[in-house]
């Protein structure tokens, strides 16, 4: 049949059915200035409307689902922050909370989104609060053509993106057609994507229609995003911070075997060698302490954060920069690595006048019969939520 017969048997009018025809919709051979359609394209192009509009087929809830968690947004929010406190170098698992906790609690569905080592976004973690539909949303999340273009934006743009009606045609065109089946046990009737810093995106999805997003759940999904920021930016500063005091006690490793004590090398010498293991970061803050937690020497990002002058620093005891709330537990923790039960330590405390909070990340440089030589600190403010 011709594109006219085939329009008037669509009831659409002829330019409808053409622009189906352009946008590969509805699936149509050129003949000579018209085009010729077959009884099944015809057929098919119905079946995939009727697809549009059809209900995924988990409209009725199991008996053990119900919509949303009995946590609250509060209590939410208050886990990830005890979690927050926690993270050193490692923010997966609150990654993977986050994920999971707004899924109970607003229901549906909800993707982590990361950038990998290219910069590109990937599916990192997915969650729903009903088992069997976590399966189907992972398998869609992670059958896309190309990246989600709500979240995307959301990264690019830096700030959320909200739509309260998703288009079904537009998200089919974003799923392989291999996994088109899928869609029709859970799709996408309302969405939400907040960034992650410039790391990732948080996204939110309702699988069935006449449940939309609120800003009030716009306003959680912000928070929760806000929190795992965090949590990642502790991680990456606490992973630079490991790597420095390797660096750092690697290098005095090597000149402990030639001194009975540090305070035997000339405070120059101390510098050069604390320099030389830092210089491809001129951020670190490292500074070297001898076995009374004096400072020996450090690097200026140290001084700069733990006071104004760095004649003030040198010389003087690592406890008298702490604010005076804390000096009982940090000297307890170097207590650990001073009697040898430890030989890394990593601590949360406030350093300076203006009681910054920070992590310090302290390791004990030992001569190889095991005698203790010297103290290595790395600090680094902690990001502010």
């Amino acid at each position: 049949m011709n594109l006219k017969t085939a329009a008037r048997r669509m009831g659409v009018h002829y330019q409808t059915a053409y622009r189906w025809v352009r946008s590969g919709e509805l699936i149509a051979v050129k003949v000579g200035s018209g085009y010729d359609i077959s009884e099944a394209a015809l057929e098919r192009f119905r079946a995939q409307r009727t697809a549009l509009e059809r209900l995924p087929s988990n409209t009725e809830l199991g008996p053990n689902w119900t919509v949303g968690s009995p946590m609250s947004t509060s209590a939410a929010l208050d886990v990830l922050e005890r979690m927050n406190e926690k993270v050193t170098t490692d923010a997966r698992p609150v990654v993977d909370r986050a994920t999971r906790i707004v899924a109970d609690v607003l229901g549906d569905a909800v993707i982590t989104y990361l950038r990998d080592e290219t910069g590109d976004l990937r599916v990192a973690q997915v969650a729903h609060c009903e088992p069997e539909s976590e399966v189907v949303g992972a398998t869609v999340a992670r059958s896309a053509t190309r990246q989600n273009v709500l979240a995307r934006k959301a990264v690019e743009r830096g700030e959320p993106v909200f739509v309260p009606q998703v288009s079904q045609r537009d998200v089919r065109a974003h799923v392989y057609a291999e996994a088109h089946e899928t869609l029709m046990h859970a799709g996408c009737f309302s969405a939400i994507g907040v960034p992650i810093g410039t790391q990732g995106v948080l996204f939110a999805t309702r699988n069935l229609p006449g449940n939309p997003y609120t800003h009030d759940d716009l306003a959680f999904l912000d928070a929760v995003a806000a929190r795992v920021g965090h949590a990642m930016a502790r991680a990456r500063r606490g992973w630079m911070s490991r790597e420095i005091r390797r660096s750092v006690v690697r290098l005095m490793h090597e000149h402990a075997e030639h001194t009975e004590s540090v305070e035997m090398l000339p405070r120059a010498r101390l510098d050069a060698l604390l320099q030389a293991a830092v210089a491809d970061d001129a951020e670190a803050a490292v500074a070297l302490l001898d076995l009374d937690l004096r400072h020996l020497v450090c690097t200026k990002a140290y001084w700069v954060l733990v006071g104004d002058d760095p004649a003030a620093v040198l010389g003087a005891p690592l406890l008298s920069s702490v604010a005076g709330s804390h000096v009982e537990a940090l000297n307890g923790a170097f207590e650990h690595v001073l009697r040898g039960e430890l030989d890394f330590r990593s601590v949360e405390t406030e350093l300076g006048p203006n009681a910054v909070p920070a992590a310090l990340y302290v390791a004990m440089v030992r001569r190889r019969d095991a005698r203790p030589w010297a103290l290595v600190a790395v600090a680094h403010p902690l990001p502010a939520l």
